[in-house]
């Protein structure tokens, strides 16, 4: 049996190497298209999200065979999301740039709804004292 010592470097060095290829600009300002007199350049928040670990040790009850300590084991895992939401449109002429941004209207109403929910929660609990 061979014997190998495994580190959670391997797996960390292969997220990195996966989150630098995926880095680009283009994910943030899209490509340009022309209308009219203007240029209108799509804008986006990019999020990264991931995660790692790792670990390993050696058997406290040996190998069997000659009562000594088994080979050293070990194992890691890791994965991670990328997010991309439009933010807005950078809208350039001759005269000035300005951002025009996008409203998120699920996101609007969804707080909205939320924050209503905890209103009635705490209404009622402070009505019953």
């Amino acid at each position: 049996m061979q014997e190998s010592t495994w580190t959670g470097q391997n797996t960390l060095s292969e997220m990195l190497e996966r989150i630098r290829a995926t880095a680009r600009v283009e994910l943030v300002y899209g490509e340009e298209r022309k209308v009219g007199d203007k240029t209108l350049i799509p804008v986006a928040a990019v999020a990264y999200t991931f995660g790692a670990g790792a670990g390993g040790g050696t058997s406290p009850f040996g190998n069997g065979h000659d009562g000594g300590e088994a080979p050293v084991n070990g194992g890691g895992g890791g994965g991670g999301s990328v997010r991309v939401q439009p933010v807005g449109v950078l809208e350039v002429d001759d005269d000035e740039t300005r951002l025009v941004p996008i409203l998120d209207w699920t996101r609007i109403i969804t707080t909205g709804l939320t924050a209503f929910g905890v209103w009635m929660v705490f209404r009622t609990i402070f009505r019953r004292r």
